[in-house]
């Protein structure tokens, strides 16, 4: 037996584990498309996928990004998304696979709506497949589920954005990975600074949550520091930008577990 085939039960172990946890208590819950955007709409492909709410530019931006689940072996998430924009027209999609070949799943991801510089709305959708071998059967075929939600954003006031997004309206084959029920969310920003606020309601196996942060924004460079609650925890986050690519990371801690890692390069997205 090789030593990669004497890993996989224990990677295969630490994996239920990690998603248990997680499912447990992750502020936002994102899975295949997780990345280190700040919350609410954002220029990033990678995030419209994730949340639904779309950007206000039009300019065509890609993404790359590598999410490590609290530093899980095995538990890594990539994803790559593509976005574009004509007029209010907003789409982008992607892909995303998540866990090790023996024991992860795929994804394709989708989201279409309009937007711009005031409001935006639109719907996402994700179809995910499992890669392990014997799995379950479904609706949709074995190891095959499917979501879509819906999100929404206004710019309420001068530099005061608030935004609801519900990307699980729908559910159908193998469950999701993890709930994700509505999250309703305002941020502040004015003068190089910003504040946040997200309020996610109560699912049917873990409470609601609260998160919020501070921003400041220096020319190319941007840094945000976050906390929430259930569990308790914080994270900080940092963006930089030259010659038309954003590079992002993201440190989110967790009171049991290690830290999520997400960092993600983009081209056109401008944070």
């Amino acid at each position: 037996m090789s030593r990669r085939e004497a890993l996989r039960p224990a990677r295969a172990l630490a994996l239920a584990l990690a998603l248990a946890l997680t499912a447990a208590g992750t502020p936002s819950r994102a899975q295949d498309f997780s990345s280190a955007a700040a919350p609410g709409p954002a220029p990033s492909p990678v995030a419209f996928l994730e949340h639904g709410l779309p950007p206000a530019s039009c300019t065509p931006a890609a993404e790359a990004t590598l999410t490590s689940w609290h530093q899980v072996p095995g538990l890594t998430t990539r994803a790559a998304g593509l976005g574009a924009g004509w007029r209010t027209l907003r789409a982008a999609a992607g892909l995303s696979q998540s866990g090790d070949p023996e024991i992860g799943w795929s994804a394709l991801g989708f989201a279409v709506g309009a937007a711009c510089p005031s409001w935006g709305a639109a719907v996402r959708g994700v179809l995910r497949r499992d890669r392990a071998p014997g799995t379950v059967g479904s609706a949709l075929g074995p190891g095959v589920g499917a979501e879509a939600g819906a999100a929404a954003w206004v710019e309420a006031a001068r530099g005061v954005t608030a935004w609801a997004a519900a990307p699980q309206l729908w559910t159908r084959g193998v469950a999701p990975p993890l709930p994700r029920p509505l999250a309703i969310g305002a941020r502040v920003e004015g003068g190089g600074l910003g504040a946040w606020l997200e309020r996610e309601a109560a699912g049917a196996s873990a409470p609601g949550r609260l998160a919020a942060g501070l921003g400041l924004v220096a020319g190319p460079l941007s840094i945000r520091v976050g906390a929430r609650d259930h569990p308790l925890g914080g994270v900080l986050g940092f963006a930089a930008r030259a010659s038309g690519f954003t590079v992002s990371a993201e440190v989110e801690s967790h009171p049991v577990l290690a830290e999520t890692l997400r960092i993600g390069i983009a081209v056109g997205a401008a944070r």
